[in-house]
């Protein structure tokens, strides 16, 4: 995506002049105002409101954000984008999820509550302090009310370390202030407040001016201007003006008149005819001048020489951004001069703006360019120009490009093809494909007639990405070789080829033509590499999505891990969703359980932060089928459901498809066959008509699972037939061997047995390998493979298949179990057995506890308890060694154990407890969750982890797991070992985190689970040690001393000695 270019002196707090007078009066009042959520400085103009906050800036503490408004910022998506700009700049790992959330909104007001979540949520993720946001001169976004609507949200959703400043000369209008100020969450000065008080008009004068003046002197003046102290501000004299009447309100005459005669008549007349030349620029510097005003001068200008003058005479004109290297003037003396250079160069007007404009445009400020169209008041050049900016702006600010358009007279809309395109893009990027279509088909129409080549192809590249979206494959793919045909040899038009090459790749990949699809996907971004970096990471999503529809999972994988490495940088939310759906498809499809789930997951949550519904669909699809395999088969309802209720209203014809192939795959899983069959009879004809390959060979597969399981083998045959000429076709190898694996079972069925034989003979390849997929479809279809065993010329080969797939199988409730842990979107079901050992020791079934009388005894509890600790199998007489120590008579042990292995049985399962040869354990295949078990594995998953963030969220999931000691009621020998070991992994963790809150500065954090670790044991010295180190970050060394006093008493009652050398050192450290 094209980022929205800022101009970075907007955001940069202007330098602090020498003159500038420090007010400690107001920076007192404003200091108070600070405590509240919102300050307001309210004033006219020339009240010196910039310059307090320039002062406060300099003055505070606190970080500070800054935004000088201007008139372009009325538009709502440029304002945003300056918003987000100004606090990255000085949190630069803000920005990156909130900017892609604002390059990808297709209408500011409807999307304006996501971008806002966003905002808050990275502010809270990255800044980690209190700070300032400035907003100055708001009064020119008065009326705007998407935006007074924004910041009025974005107060609500704020959290406390951010203190916004806003100024203006009006009262600001937000919806809220009422209900603010009744809460006692806003404060601000006023006017009254802002006016010069005699003594600092005296300190002023003295400063500025060395002239002293006396009281009598001072309290004249004040009364006569009303503390309005911008004519004495601007002097720059000795002497006062004669005439300080106040020059507010109307009189803007007698303001221009002193500007005139005391300031711009006083300068060399080159320098006055430069001021004039600049004062149509916002702002400017020698590049610009350069650009725009070289050919209003027979010979060459040392700009910078021009650019110094002004400053060093104080001709009121604010050196800005990183470099100081910019002017901006002042806005009142920018009026000024404006007028002047209006009315006594009207000649020059037009051209300047013309030639201003098309700096604009080579700099890509569409914005600015935009605005001085809009100067020079013509329709037809205006139109022009939002056409020339549309490959851009359609990228980074699409609600900016329509309001653009909506602005312009009908007529014109009516007949320019290059609006008509423009528009039909947008439309059918914001999911009315079909009107979107129409105004295309009109845009392609006049620009044939016209012969306009440029404009056609850019016509047909937007019409054959609509088609694509309907699912008219062959109009896409007739419009994009269209283009490809026109563009292959044309230098200015590489990219609309780049373009046309991905899409023609796209539209074969879906009409199951994918090795075909590759080189077009391969040569589309080798072109955009050389000369279109925004493009490359989607470029390589789509090549790696179509190497891994091959089988040539290492290619894809790398080119994924390029991509989101790419979008990871920039934060784009809905292209990070998108490649992790693929990612997760990629890992299911590899038997890659836990990295698909990860996958998912971390892309549900993109697509929620960025409200990308579809990407939500589709990835709630992916969970649901990656939980269908394991066969739990509640969560995958679970994920169907939520896809189903959102996919309502959609004209999706992919999620169509896709949910009902999911739900027909169930349905078989689960062997119903009544529901299989109503769902492929809805959705038969529809296919039949389709074009696609793989959605016609994935349907004739469900339907000859289905006649398999319905018993008509002849039937299903046929149908199996037919899907694997459509995959071969298609190039899918991994789906031709499934589907080959099931014509296998349908020949069983048939009672071929030899036909069998030979597909199954033929599975492994010349590689002597076999996928997962297959694999998998080993284990659906067992049943009816099972004869093959009988069959002495293929049992050898069966029998080594059956092994393979139950290696894989055998794993799967494990896999499900760290599933269910690891889960962060989906809420998972509960499982049958709920097992907790952390604290009291309870064992639920169902979501109920067991009580005592469920057990019968308590032996039978505890031994349940015991074969969960036991990683081997043991038998009955082992177990007596550890239980019936006291008892030496065999017989009496195995009486006892028969009871009680019966009573534990009939507490939690007969399954419960496997037995096979003399061998007795616990059946983790069973559906159960294990609080041990778990805390083990987040404690293992946090110390693998990539990044801070996941360490601390591992961490804390397994801290948040320890009601309390091991099994803390149970006080057998057995017990103790893993108690203790427990015990410091717990401790341990604690300390871990405690160290990364403070890390991250997230000081109240890292206290309190430092007091959970004093809590559980006070003699551990590490959280002692980290609460010593976090009080002295905070500057709190009365804190540091008592905890290290508190450490020296705990030490002292648990072990009467003194704390450890490290400890030691470490508070002497901290207080010398």
């Amino acid at each position: 995506m094209y980022p929205i270019p800022v101009s970075k002196t907007k955001i940069i707090p202007p330098r602090r002049r020498d003159e500038l007078l420090a007010r400690k009066r107001l920076l007192d009042m404003l200091f108070d105002a600070l405590d509240k959520k919102l300050a307001l400085v309210s004033a006219p103009a020339g009240y010196g409101k910039t310059s307090l906050l320039i002062d406060l800036v300099n003055q505070s503490e606190l970080p500070c954000c800054w935004l000088a408004l201007d008139e372009l910022d009325r538009n709502p998506q440029r304002f945003a984008a300056y918003f987000i700009a100004a606090l990255n700049e000085r949190f630069p790992e803000f920005g990156a999820q909130s900017k892609n959330v604002l390059e990808n909104m297709s209408a500011f007001e409807q999307d304006m509550e996501r971008l806002l979540v966003t905002i808050c949520n990275e502010m809270m993720d990255t800044i980690r302090e209190h700070f300032i946001f400035i907003l100055d001169d708001f009064h020119l976004l008065d009326g705007v009310q998407p935006i007074q609507n924004f910041i009025n949200r974005f107060l609500q959703l704020m959290d406390e370390n951010c203190h916004l400043v806003v100024s203006s000369r009006i009262l600001t209008s937000l919806n809220d202030l009422p209900l603010l100020a009744a809460r006692e969450q806003v404060s601000g000065l006023s006017f009254s407040d802002l006016a010069f008080q005699p003594q600092e008009l005296q300190a002023l004068l003295a400063q500025n001016n060395k002239l002293q003046i006396s009281d009598e002197q001072a309290g004249q003046l004040i009364a006569e201007t009303e503390g309005w102290i911008t004519g004495l501000q601007f002097s720059g004299s000795d002497t006062l003006p004669r005439n300080s009447t106040r020059l507010a309100g109307d009189d803007d005459a007698a303001l221009f008149e002193y500007l005139g005669q005391q300031v711009l008549d006083r300068q060399p007349q080159d320098l006055q005819e430069f001021i004039l030349r600049t004062a149509l620029f916002e702002e400017f510097d020698a590049s610009i001048c350069e650009m725009v005003l070289s050919a209003f001068y027979p010979e060459k200008q040392d700009w910078q020489k021009w650019i110094k003058a002004i400053s060093n005479n104080n001709l009121f004109a604010l050196p800005v951004g990183a470099d100081g290297r910019w002017l901006r003037y002042h806005h009142l003396f920018r009026d000024f001069i404006r007028a002047r250079f209006e009315r006594e160069r009207p000649q020059e007007v037009t051209p300047m703006l013309s030639r201003l404009e098309s700096a604009y445009e080579t700099l890509g400020e569409w914005e600015k360019a935009h605005y001085i169209c809009k100067k020079l008041d013509d329709a037809n050049l205006l139109a022009e120009m939002i056409e020339r900016s549309s490959t851009p702006m359609f990228q980074r600010a699409i609600v900016t490009l329509e309001t653009w358009l909506n602005e312009l007279p009908p007529s014109i809309l009516r007949n320019r093809p290059g609006l008509l395109s423009i528009r039909g893009n947008i439309i059918c990027t914001k999911g009315n494909v079909r009107e979107g279509l129409d105004l295309l088909n009109k845009a392609e129409h006049i620009y044939r007639e016209e012969k306009n080549a440029s404009g056609l192809n850019l016509a047909l590249v937007r019409r054959a990405t609509a088609y694509r979206y309907l699912g008219d494959y062959t109009a896409s793919l007739r419009d994009a070789e269209e283009v490809i045909a026109s563009t292959e040899t044309s230098d200015e038009m590489q990219l609309l080829y780049a373009d046309a090459l991905r899409l023609k790749g796209l539209v074969l990949y879906r009409l199951g033509k994918v090795r075909q699809s590759i080189p077009f996907l391969e040569r589309s971004l080798e072109l955009f590499q050389r000369s279109e970096k925004n493009s490359v990471p989607i470029l390589l999503m789509d090549t790696g999505m179509a190497y891994r529809a091959t089988g040539n999972f290492e290619d894809a994988r790398n080119s994924y891990e390029k991509a989101l490495q790419i979008w990871r940088q920039s934060g784009n939310l809905p292209w990070q969703a998108s490649l992790l759906n693929n990612m997760g498809v990629m890992y299911h499809v590899q038997g890659e359980y836990e990295k698909a789930a990860f996958a998912f997951e971390e892309g549900l949550l993109c697509a929620q932060r960025s409200r990308y519904a579809r990407l939500d669909i589709l990835i709630s699809i992916g969970l649901g089928d990656l939980f269908a395999e394991l066969e739990d088969f509640s969560r995958a309802e679970q994920n169907y459901q939520y896809a189903s209720d959102a996919i309502q209203g959609m004209d999706d014809r992919f999620l169509s498809y896709s949910i009902t192939f999911a739900k027909i795959n169930l349905a078989l899983l689960k062997r119903e066959a009544g529901t299989a069959r109503t769902i492929l009879e809805d959705v038969t004809k529809p296919i039949k008509n389709n074009k696609s390959n793989y959605e016609n060979g994935f349907f004739s597969l469900l339907y000859g699972r289905f006649y398999l399981l319905n018993e008509e083998p002849h039937k299903a045959a046929q149908e199996l037939k037919k899907a694997e000429e459509h995959f071969l076709e298609d190039s899918r190898d991994q789906e031709v061997a499934v589907t080959r694996l099931w014509y296998a079972a349908a020949s069983c069925q048939k009672g071929d047995y030899a036909e069998a034989a030979e597909i199954i003979k033929n599975l492994y390849g010349d590689r002597g390998q076999i996928s997962h997929a297959v694999l998998i479809a080993v284990h659906q279809a067992r049943s009816w493979l099972d004869s093959l065993q009988k069959k002495p010329e293929i049992a050898p080969i069966i029998r080594r298949l059956f092994t393979q797939s139950d290696r894989r199988v055998d794993g799967m409730p494990d896999i499900r179990r760290q599933l269910r842990r690891q889960a962060r979107v989906v809420q998972a079901p509960i499982p049958h057995i709920t097992i907790q050992a952390f604290g009291e020791a309870v064992v639920s079934l169902g979501g109920q506890p067991l009580t005592l009388s469920d057990w019968q005894t308590q032996a039978a509890r505890d031994l349940f308890f015991y074969f969960l600790t036991t990683t081997r199998p043991i038998t009955k007489e082992q177990i007596g060694e550890i239980f019936w120590q006291n008892v030496d008579e065999p017989a009496k042990i195995k009486l006892r154990f028969k009871n009680e292995i019966y009573r534990l049985r009939k507490a939690v399962g007969q399954e419960a407890i496997t037995y096979k040869d003399i061998y007795y354990s616990f059946n983790r295949k069973l559906d159960y969750e294990y609080d041990v078990e778990a805390f083990e594995s987040h404690i293992a998953r946090a110390k693998a982890a990539e990044n801070t963030q996941e360490e601390i969220e591992f961490f804390q999931k397994a801290v948040d797991l320890v009601r309390g000691p091991y099994l803390k009621d149970m006080y057998a020998d057995w017990a103790t070992p893993d108690r203790e070991r427990l015990n410091q992994m717990y401790l341990s963790a604690l300390a871990a985190l405690g160290n990364l809150y403070q890390t991250m500065a997230q000081f109240e954090k890292a206290l309190e689970i430092c007091q959970s670790a004093i809590s559980y044991d006070p003699s551990f010295e590490s959280a002692y040690q980290i609460m010593m180190q976090v009080y002295h970050r905070l500057g709190d060394q009365t804190s540091v001393r008592k905890k290290y006093q508190a450490c020296v008493e705990a030490m002292q009652r648990q072990f009467g000695m003194p704390p450890s050398a490290e400890t030691e050192e470490l508070y002497r450290r901290l207080t010398s």
